[in-house]
C-alpha cells in the first residue's frame, strides 16, 4: 500500500470521525437544513480563495459537460440529501448509533459499483461487505 495514500485515508477517517461531534453540538440549537446551510456557505467561502490561490480556477473551465453532470449528481446526492438526512439523523439520535450506520455507505458504494460500473465480485470484496454490515450491527 502506498504511503502517501495510507496517510491520507488515516487523516480522512480522523476527520470524518471528529466532525459528527461538531456537527452534533452545532445542531442543538438550530434545524438541519439551516446547519447544512451554514456548512455549505464557509465550505464555498473556502473553496473560492482555494481556487484563486491556485491553478484549480483554470482546470475547472476545461472540464468537460459530461464530467460537470456527474459531480453535480453526486454532490446534490451526497452533500446535500445524503448530508440533510444525516444532520437529521444525528439531530435526532445519538452520535454514537447514526455515525456507524451512515458509515455502512460502503455496502452501496459496493452494490451500485459492481450495477453500474461493471466492478468484479471477489471473494476479499465480499468478506468486507459481511465485515462492515457485521460492524454496523455491532456498533448500532
Amino acid at each position: 500500500m502506498e504511503r502517501h495514500g495510507l496517510l491520507f485515508a488515516l487523516l480522512t477517517a480522523f476527520l470524518w470521525g471528529s466532525a459528527p461531534v461538531f456537527e452534533k453540538l452545532g445542531l442543538i440549537r438550530i434545524s438541519p437544513l439551516a446547519g447544512i446551510t451554514i456548512r455549505s456557505i464557509a465550505i464555498t467561502i473556502i473553496l473560492l480563495i482555494i481556487v484563486l490561490l491556485t491553478n484549480v480556477g483554470e482546470e475547472i473551465a476545461h472540464v468537460d459537460f459530461k464530467s460537470v453532470v456527474f459531480v453535480v449528481i453526486g454532490g446534490i446526492i451526497a452533500g446535500l440529501l445524503g448530508m440533510w438526512s444525516y444532520f437529521e439523523a444525528l439531530k435526532h439520535w445519538e452520535a454514537s448509533i447514526v455515525v456507524p450506520i451512515a458509515g455502512a455507505y460502503p455496502l452501496f458504494a459496493f452494490i451500485f459499483s459492481i450495477i453500474f460500473l461493471g466492478e468484479n465480485l471477489t471473494l476479499p470484496k465480499g468478506i468486507g461487505v459481511i465485515l462492515i454490515a457485521s460492524g454496523v450491527v455491532l456498533l448500532g
